[in-house]
C-alpha cells in the first residue's frame, strides 16, 4: 500500500510552530514614553559671551512641569553679572516651554535679570531694593538621563530693544525632587488660576 502526502506548506509552518518553535519576540517598550520630567532640578555651570569669550558661573533651580509631550519651566539662577558700576550679585528669573522628544527637552525662555541695588547683597535677601534689567530671549536644547542627570544648553539673545552681549550657557545638574510639584498638582482644583 502506498501513501501519498500533498504539500501543504501552510500546514508545515503551523506543525512546526505547534511543536515548540520560538515564541515571537516581544517589541521593546518605549522607554522614553514612560519619562516623567516633572520636578526640581539643581544645575550649575557657566555662562559665556560670544564675542569677549568672558565666563561667568551661574547656578541654582530649574522647576520643570511635563503636561503630554510638552513642558512648561521656571528657574531662579544667581551669578556676577557685569554693569557700568561693576560685576554685581544678580538673579536670572524667567519663565519657558517647550516640546518633549524622547529624552530630549527644545523650547524658548523669556528670561529677566535682577540686581540688588545694595553692593554685594544676595537679590534674593528679603526687603533688598531690587532693579531689573535687561530682558532676554533665550532657545535651550535639554537632555534628561534615566537616573535624573540633565544637561543644558542655552542661547541667550537680547529681547527687542533690550542692550544684550549675545551668550551661550551651559549647565548640569540632576532632579532632585518631584514629590512637591506631585502633592501640589493634588490639591490644586483643575480650573484654578495660579496665584501671584
Amino acid at each position: 500500500m502506498t501513501i501519498r502526502l500533498r504539500w501543504q506548506p501552510g500546514l508545515l509552518i503551523a506543525t512546526l510552530l505547534a511543536c515548540g518553535g520560538d515564541d515571537p519576540v516581544a517589541p521593546t517598550p518605549d522607554v522614553s514614553a514612560a519619562l516623567d520630567i516633572s520636578g526640581r532640578y539643581d544645575v550649575r555651570g557657566t555662562t559665556v559671551e560670544v564675542d569677549s569669550g568672558s565666563e561667568r558661573e551661574i547656578s541654582g533651580t530649574i522647576i520643570l512641569l511635563q503636561q503630554g509631550d510638552s513642558y512648561s519651566a521656571t528657574f531662579d539662577l544667581d551669578t556676577l553679572f557685569p554693569t557700568q558700576e561693576g560685576t554685581l550679585q544678580a538673579e536670572v528669573i524667567g519663565t519657558g516651554s517647550g516640546s518633549i522628544e524622547g529624552r530630549t527637552l527644545t523650547g524658548e525662555a523669556s528670561t529677566q535679570v535682577v540686581i540688588s541695588s545694595v553692593p554685594g547683597v544676595d537679590p534674593g535677601f528679603a526687603f533688598v531694593p531690587r532693579t531689573t534689567t535687561t530682558r532676554i530671549v533665550s532657545r535651550s536644547i535639554t537632555t534628561i538621563s534615566a537616573d535624573g542627570t540633565t544637561e543644558i544648553r542655552i542661547e541667550n539673545d537680547p529681547a527687542p530693544g533690550e542692550s544684550y552681549a549675545k551668550t551661550v550657557t551651559t549647565l548640569k545638574g540632576r532632579k532632585v525632587s518631584a514629590s512637591n510639584i506631585d502633592r501640589n498638582l493634588e490639591r490644586a482644583p483643575a480650573d484654578a488660576e495660579p496665584s501671584d
